[in-house]
């Protein structure tokens, strides 16, 4: 016989598993692209070992692009992912709060690592190859 107690916590661990493969910041972990890391724990963002100060709707933005680097991330995909699906906000809200994240990102030094894809999105990554969609 088997305790409902241990069921729980099997069941636990594999939602764990699979939040940890597929949204890395739901699950703790530590999130990283060239210079910058995010800590999801501390919801602390930090460049070249200086930590930034950014809003709490920059920070969502930042944790949902270094899961797929080079992926461009539709407008509507990342308000859905940042203001949820029952909020009615204008997709140009996301471009604002990318231009407040790159002047966070950018204000120790240091290159643009956000990418604009024209009629698109946006991407994290500096190269030029073809994009590919998220």
């Amino acid at each position: 016989m088997v305790n409902t107690g241990q069921k729980m916590t099997g069941l636990m661990a594999r939602v764990r598993t699979q939040l940890r493969r597929t949204h890395p910041a739901a699950a703790g972990a530590l999130l990283s692209f060239d210079d910058i890391q995010l800590d999801p724990e501390r919801h602390r963002v930090s460049r070249a070992g200086n930590e930034l100060k950014v809003g709490l709707t920059e920070y969502r933005l930042l944790t949902t692009l270094p899961e797929k680097p080079g992926r461009v991330f539709i407008r509507d995909r990342l308000l859905d992912h940042v203001w949820g699906r029952d909020n009615f906000v204008d997709t140009r809200t996301v471009d604002v709060h990318i231009v407040r994240l790159r002047i966070a990102l950018t204000r120790e030094g240091g290159s643009e690592p956000i990418r604009t894809v024209g009629g698109a999105g946006y991407a994290l990554g500096y190269d030029a190859s073809p994009p590919q969609y998220a």
